[in-house]
């Protein structure tokens, strides 16, 4: 078959020795099957608008390599020969118009708008009315291998591939300048719109420089640069390729390491069609043989990894749709919370009325506001009295959580004197704290003034919530109320001998509804929420409240650090 082609009556007789007919045919064949196959795969594996105008680029492509193969040659005759030649401007722009289209589809993810295609088939159309009527190539010599055409005729076609190319490069910028902010999507539409402009920069260089510079000086580089401007196609084909691999355009896993080797064998393959020595055969055969061993293990490997990003991506698919209904379960939670949050504190407004007149009631019976009562009404009034107020605290500490939780805590800072307000604490709970055998010390220096800018109200709670838990979990023994100047702030510690804290209950203990597994022995009243209330309280007047104790039986003490007013 080699021997027929090199033998043949070969046209441009006069460039037979600087132009082989086998880089000729290696130029125009192993690229168009290379490109029948990659855009008829991509065809066959997907069906939309992107890998139909990619197969007719690819189609346009391999039809033009046909055709201009045939008009390189005289044996078939001058009227084949001739019009194979005149078709080439005709399919060039078809192609040209194809390619735009596939870039405008790829990029867009859109069909190419009506009037696009309508303008791009009325500049189309001269060239094909000229080409069927043969004005385009209206006279051809098979002997000298020439042909008269119009200039005019010539170059129109030119001027459109031009057109197509400018629009391809508008396209790209104006799509790239759209999603400067999506860098995935830029890259995208730089590498295949690079991929388009390339192929057709390539192609249209090298037919319109044969045009205009076949009569001169350096028509034999012109030539050779023609065969080789046919290459754009794998540039083009490699360009999609890595898209397909890195960013799976298409949605086909597989197709760039199988056209990689398919298009690796094709293009070693077909240099048997112009080798002769034997070792050369020989040595092809070996390449051939070891590129397609390393491709199935190349492909095997893809495999491999795809499944395995496919997995991984199922996992994330899953992942992400398990977050969801867990941002919508936990938006849920906060709304019932909320709602418990408003019940709470709309039951414990309703609450703390009836409550205060029961409690009013039973100290006007124990002041004997009613008369001489008995020693068991005395009892059970004095019963119902503190039932009340304990029944009193809780009410009001719910309420301070439902204030807190909905935002509607409100702090008045006024500037006054922490010595004395502690003082006043004390002498309050001083009753208590000498019906449970206990002493107590303060120790201030009391030739100095605490003045800080607080809620007073609100700190005198925080307080006396400190040291009423001390009196509380304190059997026998002392309670220690320190106040001192400590760097820019003053600290309150309150130290007693009590039942101590374990070190793994202290990091909860400022947590709502928490308390010392060792409390309840010593007093089944408490909430779990004094410490808490007391914790948003001191934070919100920019202070800071923990407890230390080396464990339980060993004390403990509550500090509250506080900013001074200056």
């Amino acid at each position: 078959m080699l021997n027929f082609f090199v033998n043949i009556n070969y046209c441009y007789n006069y460039l037979i020795d600087q132009i082989p007919v086998g880089l000729l045919l290696y130029s125009h064949i192993p690229t168009a099957l290379a490109a029948i196959f990659f855009g008829g795969y991509i065809l066959y594996k997907v069906r939309n608008l992107s890998s139909i105008t990619l197969f007719i680029v690819c189609l346009c492509f391999a039809t033009w390599c046909f055709f201009d193969l045939v008009s390189w040659f005289a044996f078939l005759g001058s009227s084949i020969t001739m019009f194979a030649w005149s078709l080439l401007d005709l399919i060039a722009l078809f192609m040209f118009f194809f390619a735009y289209y596939f870039l405008y589809t790829m990029i867009t993810g859109e069909d190419l708008p009506l009037w696009q295609k309508i303008l791009s088939f009325i500049i189309i159309l001269p060239t094909t009315i000229w080409t069927f009527l043969g004005l385009n190539l209206p006279i051809y010599d098979a002997n000298l291998c020439e042909a008269i055409e119009d200039a005019a005729i010539t170059n129109y076609p030119y001027f459109i591939e031009m057109l197509f190319i400018l629009a391809s490069v508008l396209l790209v910028f104006i799509q790239f300048i759209k999603f400067k902010k999506l860098k995935a999507n830029r890259r995208q539409i730089v590498l295949v719109g690079l991929g388009v402009i390339l192929f057709l920069v390539f192609f249209f260089s090298s037919t319109f420089l044969v045009s205009i510079l076949s009569e001169s000086s350096f028509s034999l580089y012109i030539y050779n640069y023609e065969i080789y401007g046919l290459f754009g196609m794998p540039l083009l084909l490699g360009f999609l390729v890595f898209l397909v691999v890195k960013y799976k355009i298409f949605n086909i896993k597989l197709i760039g390491a199988q056209a990689l080797i398919v298009s690796l064998v094709i293009l070693i393959g077909s240099q048997f069609l112009f080798v002769e020595e034997f070792s050369a055969k020989i040595l092809i055969s070996l390449t051939l043989v070891v590129t397609g061993l390393i491709g199935i293990n190349l492909i095997i490997s893809v495999k491999r990894e795809v499944e395995q990003r496919e997995q991984i991506e199922k996992q994330e698919i899953n992942l992400k749709k398990t977050n969801n209904q867990l941002v919508i379960v936990n938006q849920r939670l906060k709304d019932l919370d909320k709602q418990k949050t408003e019940f709470v504190s709309f039951a414990s407004h309703q609450l703390r009325s009836p409550l205060t007149a029961i409690k009013g009631y039973a100290s006007l019976i124990l002041e004997g506001d009613y008369g001489q009562v008995t020693d068991d009404l005395r009892k059970a009034a004095q019963i119902i009295f503190e039932s009340t107020k304990t029944l009193a605290v809780v009410v009001d500490d719910y309420l301070n959580v439902s204030r807190i939780e909905l935002g509607q805590m409100k702090y008045d800072l006024t500037l006054f004197d922490l010595k004395l307000l502690v003082k006043s604490v004390i002498d309050e709970h001083k009753p208590n704290i000498n019906n449970a055998g206990l002493e107590l010390y303060f120790n201030a220096d009391t030739n100095s003034e605490y003045n800080i800018k607080a809620d007073k109200e609100k700190l005198k709670q925080v307080i006396a919530n400190v040291i009423d838990n001390s009196v509380k979990y304190t059997p026998k023994g002392k309670i220690e109320v320190d106040l001192i100047h400590y760097k820019d702030c003053f600290r309150l510690i309150v130290k007693d001998t009590g039942i101590g804290i374990s070190k793994e209950v202290i990091p909860k203990l400022f947590s709502k509804f928490s308390r010392a597994t060792n409390a309840s022995k010593t007093n089944i009243r408490g909430t779990g929420l004094g410490l808490f209330i007391a914790k948003e309280i001191i934070t919100a007047n920019k202070g800071k409240i923990w407890v230390e104790s080396e464990g339980e039986g060993k004390g403990s003490q509550f500090i509250i650090e506080l900013n001074t007013s200056v």
